[in-house]
């Protein structure tokens, strides 16, 4: 016991010498560690549950037929894969310390393609998904015939899948586990991938929701506003029509507002943290400096999986037929127990009668 005690009194003078001479506290050392096992954690939970109940609504037989479902059922299935490996590794890597990334090259290869290529499919597939709710909502016939269209969707999908992995494909070769550290080929193509990523998985999905929010919108609103139409020099407005249009408009003005304020505040930190990152990389810093830029990088590239979290619960909150095919499920998954209880029930007993006759 007085062993144990010795060594606990000495590892706390170590670090409280440690942390004097650099002028850094121990909390703040630790924050980095923190954020990634309890707020990583918490966003890989949210964001299972969030991908199992979007694949269960999406493949319902209320939605499996609607084009936008095929690419928000697509989306749910490469999020999940994305939260286990890629969240799933920088919760081991960078919270609990288990070296992965660092140690094996394959793993180091594979996680920096999927941070990437997987953001940029499951991203690509929702943003399809509102082009094709656009579409709808266009008064041209000619551009209403290209939505709700299933096997453009499909084909859509795959075109997605090969050409970001086209785009990404180099980070495959060019990204090795060396001296500690998961990094890419020194020189030219730090930098450029760096800015690379900054711009397609940090600065452009807020632009893109921002601006396709906007006219999706506009077109809802455009269709509400045809509903009024003069007669005998009267203004006659189709009230039954009118009403379920202003229902379209309030839940899509809810959903995609909540998903564009999400993120710009996921995303908007995330693009901030890499470009500074890679232009004050050479520049002399305190410890201290050091410290506080790693708490704000390990908060920033985590808040980045938000957007993919939160998307279900977005949907839930703001979509009526969403929570109505989840209750579904559950009623319908309600009965199925019930009605194995009651024929294990029946088998049970007619064993046990059988067995007295006997």
């Amino acid at each position: 016991m007085e062993i144990h005690n010795i060594t606990f009194s000495f590892i706390n003078f170590q670090a409280t010498n440690t942390t004097t001479s650099n002028g850094i506290s121990s909390i703040l050392l630790t924050v980095p560690y923190q954020l990634n096992i309890y707020f990583g954690s918490f966003l890989w939970m949210t964001g299972n549950i969030g991908c199992i109940g979007n694949i269960i609504v999406f493949r319902s037989q209320a939605f499996r037929k609607r084009a936008y479902s095929i690419y928000l059922l697509s989306e749910a299935a490469s999020e999940f894969i994305y939260f286990n490996f890629v969240l799933m590794t920088r919760i081991l890597q960078k919270g609990f310390q288990i070296p992965l990334t660092t140690r094996y090259d394959v793993i180091c290869k594979l996680r920096q393609f999927f941070s990437v290529w997987g953001n940029q499919i499951s991203l690509s597939w929702f943003l399809l998904a509102t082009i094709d709710r656009l579409l709808s909502a266009q008064r041209n016939n000619a551009y209403r015939r290209w939505s709700n269209n299933v096997g453009l969707a499909y084909k859509m999908c795959i075109t997605c899948i090969l050409f970001w992995l086209l785009f990404y494909g180099h980070r495959l070769i060019l990204y090795s586990a060396a001296s500690g550290a998961c990094v890419p080929l020194s020189g030219f193509y730090d930098s450029f991938d760096t800015y690379l990523e900054a711009i397609f998985t940090a600065l452009c999905p807020p632009i893109m929701m921002v601006v396709l929010t906007y006219f999706l919108l506009k077109s809802v609103r455009g269709v509400i506003q045809r509903q009024i139409f003069p007669v005998n020099n009267r203004i006659v407005v189709n009230v039954a029509h009118r009403s379920v249009l202003q229902q379209m408009d309030s839940r899509l003005t809810l959903m995609l507002l909540l998903q564009s304020i999400i993120a710009i505040i996921t995303y908007v930190p995330f693009a901030i943290e890499l470009i500074y990152s890679n232009v004050t990389q050479n520049r002399s810093k305190s410890s201290l400096r050091l410290a506080q830029e790693k708490v704000f990088i390990e908060f920033a590239r985590l808040l980045s999986y938000t957007f993919f979290a939160s998307s279900f619960y977005v949907s839930i909150i703001s979509n009526i037929g969403f929570r109505r095919q989840m209750k579904k499920f559950f009623r319908k998954l309600q009965r199925s127990n019930h009605e194995t209880g009651e024929n294990t029930t029946c088998r049970t007993s007619g064993t046990n009668i059988d067995r007295q006759q006997k």
